[in-house]
């Protein structure tokens, strides 16, 4: 499918250009009690419209980060391997993984995508096929992903600086020490 540029699914735009350098998160369906998600949903109703993404997508990394509930099957390394080789496979083909960090509960990264190529088909076969592998390997329940994912343009060298190290970073941010599972294309 080709590259539909800016538009909204559910909730949440989405920036669908093609070649352009792009940061991505997505997060595992039982990473979030749904009673502390409707609080965050109802915390930022209450906020001007053009800063409830932007705070609802703050509540919830930090959530995430803090609170390790739920299956956490990506602190498994089979999972987590699974994660970054699904990323690996079209690599060069699709775009071009720059940086990432696959945490117990939720993945981030950094590509530069390649016009022809849509960021929701590009999240959908990461997040279909790792499903389906991580539930076989590991006989983990399906949806294993929370539905929908959070995506954010780079917009100059310095965004780019910051949300690379934001991704790297990560892990030891939320106290996960010598994390194995953060790597940039460009150590």
């Amino acid at each position: 499918m080709e590259n539909r540029e800016k538009y909204r699914t559910r909730l949440l735009p989405h920036w669908d250009f093609g070649d352009v350098v792009q940061t991505i998160t997505y997060r595992l369906g039982d990473s979030i009690p749904p009673t502390v998600y409707q609080q965050f949903l109802d915390l930022t109703d209450l906020l001007p419209p053009e800063s409830q993404n932007r705070q609802k997508r703050q509540l919830i990394e930090n959530w995430i980060d803090a609170h390790r509930l739920g299956c956490c099957v990506l602190s498994n390394p089979v999972a987590a391997e699974i994660v970054i080789e699904s990323w690996r496979f079209f690599d060069s083909k699709r775009y071009d993984l720059l940086h990432w960090a696959v945490m117990p509960n939720h993945v981030h990264l950094m590509i530069r995508q390649y016009k022809g190529f849509s960021l929701g088909d590009v999240v959908g076969g990461w997040k279909s096929y790792t499903s389906k592998e991580i539930s076989k390997k590991l006989n983990v329940p399906n949806p294993l992903w929370h539905r929908g994912y959070w995506d954010r343009q780079i917009r100059d060298a310095e965004h780019y600086a910051r949300s690379r190290d934001y991704i790297l970073n990560n892990p030891e941010k939320a106290g996960l020490m010598n994390w194995r599972f953060v790597s940039s294309k460009y150590k």
